[in-house]
């Protein structure tokens, strides 16, 4: 990372596994028992094209959805799939309300993340301390994923400062390493304390 004391004006944060952790056994699990097919087809699954599709816009939820049925060959309530589909999140969040507010006061806070709009949603609507994020660069949205630099070039034109004057983290260091060969200084996130001691070091006031 680029040390610049005094120079950041914007900050960027990951969804899963910064702002809030996530678990995708539970999911695998939860589709398991509503499909009767195994854990590894599942997770293999989960690793494929259609998910890649569906986290950059390029399919609807109720595409993702009836493809994700007739792949697996099963019917799920849609309902019950969003349930299930959903359930990665755990609930208590990464960061404490405490810590983002002290840093929204201070400078504009955005979302950076690739995600879906099933998973959007739910977050929105049961984690309310994303109110304190105003820019929302979202892969599904804007038609492309970490670490592509064409991302990282929305969200540094959303932010209306330089690359530089940009604080970034993310828990996966592609897109840590996509954030900095645009000039953004970016860390890995690996838990509050560290970043916290990170963002002190750039300059960072909370």
């Amino acid at each position: 990372m680029v040390n610049i004391a005094g120079m950041i004006k914007a900050i960027y944060l990951d969804l899963g596994r910064v702002l809030i952790d996530i678990d995708l056994n539970v999911a695998i699990r939860g589709l398991e028992k509503a499909t009767s097919w195994p854990l590894s087809d599942i997770a293999q699954f989960l690793n494929g094209e259609l998910i890649q599709e569906y986290e950059l816009g390029r399919i609807s939820t109720d595409i993702f959805y009836r493809t994700f049925c007739e792949s697996l060959q099963t019917i799920i309530p849609v309902e019950e799939f969003k349930t299930l589909w959903s359930e990665i999140f755990v609930t208590e969040p990464l960061l404490s309300e405490s810590f983002l507010q002290s840093l929204a006061r201070n400078y504009p806070l955005h979302l950076l993340s690739n995600t879906n709009e099933l998973h959007y949603d739910f977050v929105v609507s049961r984690y309310p301390l994303l109110r304190h994020f105003k820019e929302r660069v979202l892969s599904f949205q804007v038609g492309r994923m970490k670490p592509q630099k064409e991302i990282y070039q929305v969200a540094i034109e959303r932010s209306r400062v330089g690359a530089a004057e940009i604080f970034f983290s993310d828990d996966r260091p592609e897109n840590v390493e996509g954030g900095l060969a645009v000039g953004i200084q970016a860390v890995q996130f690996h838990n509050e304390a560290q970043l916290k001691q990170d963002m002190r070091k750039a300059g960072i006031v909370f």
